[in-house]
């Protein structure tokens, strides 16, 4: 069964997630992570749950900025087109509101570490899952594959 919310976008968080595929095409960027935290599932009164594989749809993209701080500067520069291969675990993820994401990580940049965020701003989104589990049961060792 998959499931799906399309509002509140604050309660997902990415910490620790890796993303497994990154589709970028005109107006959409579609993500797919290995796992995912969702702070509460209201359309099923469900709490807290810990996700399986999951995918997040940003649709009508109105602006995208990857800003990249090393020790030396920060700045802002063009997406990496070899962004996947860069990049390490998430460590964070902010919503300003149901329009705006943004991604934090370590990333190798010019041979150094550094840190980005990935800001991404749309119209509409949709993240979907098939597996879940609630945080007592994840808590007492069961995955959502």
């Amino acid at each position: 069964m998959e499931f799906k919310i399309s509002e509140n976008i604050k309660r997902l968080e990415l910490h620790d997630s890796l993303i497994d595929l990154l589709e970028i095409n005109s107006d959409n960027i579609v993500l797919t992570f290995d796992w995912a935290k969702l702070e509460n599932y209201k359309e099923e009164n469900l709490g807290g749950l810990i996700l399986g594989k999951c995918k997040l749809v940003l649709c009508e993209i109105t602006k995208t900025t990857f800003e990249i701080m090393t020790d030396e500067e920060a700045k802002i520069i063009e997406f990496p087109k070899d962004f996947q291969s860069r990049f390490e675990i998430i460590g964070e993820n902010e919503s300003k509101d149901d329009n705006h994401l943004r991604i934090g990580s370590l990333m190798n940049y010019d041979g150094k570490l550094a840190w980005t965020n990935w800001n991404l701003n749309f119209n509409k989104f949709s993240f979907y899952w098939n597996y879940h589990v609630t945080f007592k049961e994840w808590k007492n060792g069961t995955i959502a594959e």
